[in-house]
């Protein structure tokens, strides 16, 4: 059966992302369809792992979220979009900590 609901995403975006990679010349309006529904679709498995997996289940937060990105190895493509937070002084101590290492 085909899923006939619209796609949530905006396809203008969703073109314009996959046109800004080189090797793409043209896009056909089906790949269009397909590829937004499969982003959404993504998306949505994701939130909804992550959402299983978290300890909190009154909301999904982003450590939520950065955590099964970075724990999961089939997500390891997303490891430099979502990465998990840390505050900026622990930030420091690592910067400061590698380059004592260099030296």
């Amino acid at each position: 059966m085909v899923d006939k609901s619209p796609n949530t995403l905006p396809l203008t975006r969703v073109k314009t992302i996959m046109k800004s990679s080189p090797e793409v010349s043209s896009i056909s309006l089906e790949a269009l369809h397909l590829t937004g529904k499969a982003t959404e679709l993504f998306i949505q498995a994701l939130a909804k792992f992550s959402y299983q997996q978290s300890s909190n289940k009154s909301f999904l937060q982003y450590n939520d979220l950065a955590e099964i990105v970075n724990s999961e190895d089939t997500l390891q493509f997303l490891h430099d979009i979502v990465p998990r937070k840390i505050k900026a002084k622990e930030f420091l101590k690592l910067m400061k900590d590698k380059h004592d290492d260099d030296e």
